[in-house]
């Protein structure tokens, strides 16, 4: 099944009308109820199902909704949305009450009633979508016309399993015994073991990169049995763990002729909320990434991102978020508004033009003028020292991940401006320059999506780049953000000042090397991206990678 990884740029807020509607509309053509109020209440979990693949049609959460002050006529009490491909929903329509919140809240998979408590399957084979128990709630949510986003949590705990085979034979399935299959839920559907419930065996599905089961958190010693397709059981006892809810633990199992070896792994792979054992509390991450699955969800919005044959994990999506104090700008005049919409070709097919809508921010993300893109405001770069250390900077990529470098760049594509050497045996350079074709065929997702140019810090407006008249339908060309100072024909990094050649007059302009995707070709496989240098308040795109 092929997976659908959701991209949610986040809920709009809708003005508030006059008069309070009931909450389901017979008519939703009816003048009376036309407009805002006549809006279903759309919800995209924010993670994917633990059986490895999308949600399916004809899956189905439990949802309520609980506005902050009542609303007449409003009621949704654990109703059953159900999954059309893209979203899940149900009738329940929105109330006309605009500048009223509500909390969501969620949980898969829905019952008759809300549940308070949740066996898995004890023969998982088949897979462990069944056993899987997960949940979440968003707040502060006003009526929308877009799917809401509401992140989910594994309420339950993964195992995996590695196994090496070194005896003859095949191995037919695996057993966990000794865990409890039932768990509590309390009413925020966090999960622990049933004190009352009977141990029970959990056979494990066979996955494509090995064997997995989920049961409920508990502290547990587990015996492990491996049976072979000639009949053999082999049997290992192991030591006594606690298993928390959220995480996965690995089991490293070793099968030899009439022997077997197994060893639960300390470390927590991060199925889910990650962290280490008996340690202290962790520093909360403002990212939760799930490689395994091809998606990282970053403050609520998830992003495809994609292992490219540089060994590196990169972002296959433009980054859509918008850090505090920022309000993004559609006014070409807002030179030092550090954050932009996203662009489009209009209407008419003349000109670019900025895109403000949902559907456009989370296709194309927003644009950042380097300061912002590197975390700072704009006007906190003040000298040439401090940009050189800019390089590699977090900025406003997630923990662990950063504003790609030229080495990044390099590594990847191949050629870049000079005076940078040509990389030949970068992935994705195909002789000539580095590829956009040859990046998509490995899932990069990358595009021409114009930027907005502003040459330096005197520029009072700035202009849409991206757009020729040849190439009318479409952006051809844009800037991505980077996070490495440009260098002269010397390779020394460089800047020029207020007053020429004198740093104490102040920062005028500095570049900093990224992509420039240029897709002003007749044929898409002359279409690149190459590494570039661009002016600090040039407003581009930002891809990130993840820190080795």
């Amino acid at each position: 099944m092929k997976k659908i990884l959701f991209f949610v740029a986040g809920a709009l807020a809708l003005a508030a009308c006059g008069k309070t509607a009931p909450a389901f509309i017979d008519d939703p053509d009816d003048p009376a109820y036309a407009g805002e109020a006549a809006r279903t209440v759309r919800i995209v979990p924010l993670m994917t199902k633990v059986t490895e693949t999308s949600f399916e049609e004809t899956d189905a959460i439990g949802v309520t909704v609980t506005p902050s002050t009542e609303v007449e006529g409003f009621s949704a009490q654990n109703l059953k949305f159900v999954y059309d491909g893209s979203a899940f929903s149900s009738s329940l329509k929105w109330y006309s009450a605009g500048t009223t919140t509500s909390t969501i809240t969620a949980y898969y998979p829905w019952s008759e009633t809300v549940p308070t408590s949740f066996t898995v399957q004890s023969d998982q084979r088949n897979g462990t979508g069944s056993s899987d128990f997960v949940a979440g709630s968003k707040a502060d949510v006003l009526p929308t016309a877009a799917a809401v986003p509401v992140p989910f949590k594994h309420k339950l705990t993964r195992i995996k399993l590695n196994v090496t085979n070194n005896a003859e034979g095949d191995l037919d399935h695996i057993v966990l015994k000794g865990g409890k299959l039932t768990a509590l839920l309390d009413a925020d559907f966090n999960a622990s073991a049933d004190p009352d419930a009977e141990p029970g065996d959990i056979v494990a599905f066979e996955g494509q990169s090995g064997y997995y089961l989920i049961l409920p958190p508990q502290t547990v010693s587990f015996v492990a049995s491996v049976f072979t397709t000639g009949g053999d059981e082999l049997t290992q006892a192991m030591v006594e763990a606690t298993l928390e809810a959220g995480k996965q633990y690995t089991i490293n199992m070793i099968v030899n002729p009439g022997d077997l070896s197994v060893v639960l792994s300390g470390e927590i792979e991060g199925w889910n909320d990650g962290g280490e054992i008996g340690g202290e509390d962790p520093v909360p991450s403002n990212v939760e990434e799930h490689l395994d699955l091809g998606y990282i969800i970053y403050h609520d919005v998830q992003y495809n991102v994609v292992k490219l044959k540089d060994n590196k994990w990169w972002m296959a999506q433009n980054l859509a978020y918008v850090p505090d104090g920022f309000t993004p700008a559609s006014d070409l005049s807002a030179v030092t508004a550090g954050v932009f919409y996203p662009l489009k070709v209009n209407d008419g097919k003349t000109s670019a033009e900025f895109d403000t809508s949902a559907d456009g921010i989370a296709a194309k993300g927003y644009l950042y003028q380097a300061e912002v893109a590197l975390g700072l405001q704009v006007g906190g770069l003040t000298t040439l020292d401090q940009a050189v250390e800019l390089e590699g900077a977090q900025g406003i990529c997630p923990d662990g991940w950063h504003v790609p470098t030229i080495s990044d760049i390099i590594g990847l594509v191949g050629k870049a401006v000079s005076p940078i050497a040509t990389n030949p045996d970068a992935p994705y350079y195909n002789g000539s320059n580095g590829s956009i074709v040859l990046l998509n065929e490995d899932g990069f997702n990358m595009d021409a999506f114009g930027a907005v140019s502003i040459q330096d810090n005197t520029k009072t407006a700035g202009t849409f780049m991206g757009w020729a008249s040849k190439y009318s339908s479409k952006l051809s060309s844009g800037m991505f953000c980077g996070s490495s100072v440009g260098l002269n024909s010397d390779g020394d990094p460089t800047a020029t000042y207020n007053t020429t050649d004198e740093p104490a007059s102040g920062i005028k302009n500095i570049q900093f090397y990224g992509f420039m995707p240029m897709t002003n070709k007749d044929s898409e496989a002359d279409y690149t991206c190459n590494g570039t240098k661009v002016s600090y308040r040039v407003a581009g795109p930002v891809r990130c990678v993840r820190n080795e």
